[in-house]
């Protein structure tokens, strides 16, 4: 899956949680999670749905580094193309 793939999934799956009703298409990398009133509990199920998505393992350390939608999809890159290695 590449980088695009998985952007795409991410914004589907955000305006699912996001808080202000967003559609992906109002969606980009710089949009930040506090824009779309992404709090701790929606947090955690963001996290558990990704996991389930794409097979990966997000440590809760990386929580509180995430602030956009691009730190999200960059995680999940990055999680997702070491799992191929």
């Amino acid at each position: 899956m590449n980088r695009d793939e998985i952007r795409e999934n991410v914004l589907k799956l955000l305006s699912k949680f996001s808080g202000r009703g967003a559609k992906k298409t109002d969606l980009s990398e710089a949009t930040t999670l506090d824009e779309l009133d992404v709090n701790s509990a929606r947090m955690i199920d963001i996290v558990l749905d990704l996991e389930d998505q794409f097979g990966v393992a997000i440590d809760d350390s990386n929580a509180p580094k995430l602030k956009t939608v691009g730190d999200l999809v960059s995680l999940v890159d990055n999680l997702v193309n070491v799992q191929k290695a």
